[in-house]
């Protein structure tokens, strides 16, 4: 069996497991990674007697290695992998018995492409991403969005720190007493879930800045970092919750979470980066040091209320 890469050059391949049941989960391997082939033959060649129907058991290191993602061969029903990755037969290919992908990323909740730690000079710095679906209850989103269409006329141009034009573009408005409270609490109770799983020791939570943002027809938000200067430094996570009318109304607005590279024993920006998309009722962590920009956002009604909407602010430390 030979695999053939439709994006000559990809560096990794993001591979979606879909497994009996319903279930699913998403690694990141190599495009040369044996377990890459190894997956593509449970799924093409399926035993065919009794003899070859002993379950082979795939064993993946997942979380920076700290947990394990098993699961039969039987159980696998298909693969979806980004970019295309064709199966060439040249005969009866068959997985070995058991599958052990050291190295491999698992983004199988969040979304995320991590590499714990840092390396040499040169190495590229992916950095974790967390991103919980369902974050309001369905009441609670109802009440948000009935709040913020209420308060429309209150919304007011966003700055930057340091008053760069062109810079950003998009209105906010800040939270009444009871959303910041909701939102605190709600973030409170998944930081030991969170903290982890964005490669950081466990803290005590401090203050959670808060604030409301509505990205209108046209706005953006260029690269930036939300823990460079004065007492921004103290930002130890940013959290960004989306919610929109639904169907959704806008376009773009994607968040691209850049990697670094590490350069004199520094990191350094470079032109890739992870992208986010901007899911309803969806809340997104990453560490609030690290650059990212939104994309362009295309509103074709012009109204208020189809805009990209967020609640998002950041997470101190004691």
């Amino acid at each position: 069996m030979k695999l053939v890469v439709q994006q000559p050059g990809a560096r990794e391949i993001k591979v979606k497991l879909m497994l009996a049941g319903g279930h699913s989960a998403m690694i990141v391997v190599p495009p040369e990674h044996a377990l890459l082939a190894q997956l593509l033959a449970a799924v093409a060649s399926p035993p065919s007697s009794a003899a070859e129907r002993q379950p082979t058991i795939f064993q993946i290191p997942v979380d920076g290695g700290r947990a394990s993602l098993a699961f039969a061969s039987h159980q696998l029903i298909g693969v979806l992998t980004d970019p295309a990755v064709l199966v060439e037969q040249d005969g009866r290919a068959a997985p070995t018995s058991v599958a052990q992908a050291a190295g491999a990323t698992s983004d199988a909740t969040s979304g995320s492409l991590a590499k714990p730690g840092w390396g040499a000079s040169g190495d590229i710095v992916r950095h974790p991403i967390v991103q919980l679906d369902e974050f309001l209850t369905a009441a609670e989103v109802a009440w948000l969005m009935d709040l913020v269409f209420a308060a429309e006329h209150r919304f007011v141009p966003s700055s930057v720190s340091d008053s760069k034009d062109d810079y950003r573009h998009s209105f906010v408005l800040n939270p009444p007493g009871e959303l910041a409270q909701m939102m605190s609490a709600k973030i409170r109770q998944v930081m030991p879930e969170v903290i982890p799983r964005l490669k950081m020791a466990p803290f005590p939570v401090g203050e959670i800045e808060c604030q409301v943002t509505a990205n209108s027809d046209g706005s953006f938000f260029r690269v930036h970092t939300d823990a460079g200067v004065n007492e921004t430094v103290k930002r130890q996570f940013t959290y960004v919750y989306y919610f929109n009318r639904e169907p959704k109304g806008f376009a773009g607005g994607q968040l691209r979470i850049y990697d670094d590279q590490i350069r004199n024993g520094k990191l350094a920006r470079t032109e890739s980066y992870q992208t986010v998309e901007p899911r309803h009722n969806s809340i997104v962590f990453f560490q609030a040091a690290v650059m990212h920009e939104v994309v362009r956002v295309d509103v074709p009604s012009k109204q208020f209320r189809d805009s990209r909407f967020t609640v998002n602010g950041w997470i101190h430390r004691v």
